[in-house]
């Protein structure tokens, strides 16, 4: 049987133009990089193994770094999910909009400097 995905997407305008974008973006992004496990309040980083099944299939996302105002980027990143798979780890429909948008916003506090 096929699985379902749904999309979502939305984006950050960020300070730098789009080559320095994507080279934080990789940085941002890499194993063990900022972007991959929050670890300040109360969110940790889990490691892919230790999440539940349903959520270790239950997305994939592409990012796009285009020409933005005043020589700066706009990030926009499309995440692709598995809506009943989320629903199944007891996550709410707008569980996938909220961490973008968080993801986004630590980005781009990341890449112009600031602390993520």
């Amino acid at each position: 049987m096929a699985t379902t995905m749904s999309m979502a997407e939305s984006a950050v305008q960020v300070g730098i133009p789009p080559d320095k974008a994507r080279q934080k973006w990789t940085e941002w992004t890499k194993e063990g990089g900022p972007g991959m496990g929050l670890q300040v309040g109360k969110s940790h980083e889990v490691a892919a193994d230790k999440l539940p099944e349903e959520l270790r299939k239950a997305e994939a996302g592409t990012a796009f770094f285009e020409p933005g105002d005043k020589g700066g980027t706009e990030v926009r990143m499309q995440l692709r999910y598995n809506r009943e798979g989320l629903e199944k780890a007891g996550q709410g429909p707008d569980w996938v909009e909220k961490r973008i948008n968080l993801y986004l916003t630590r980005f781009k506090n990341f890449a112009e400097g600031r602390p993520a």
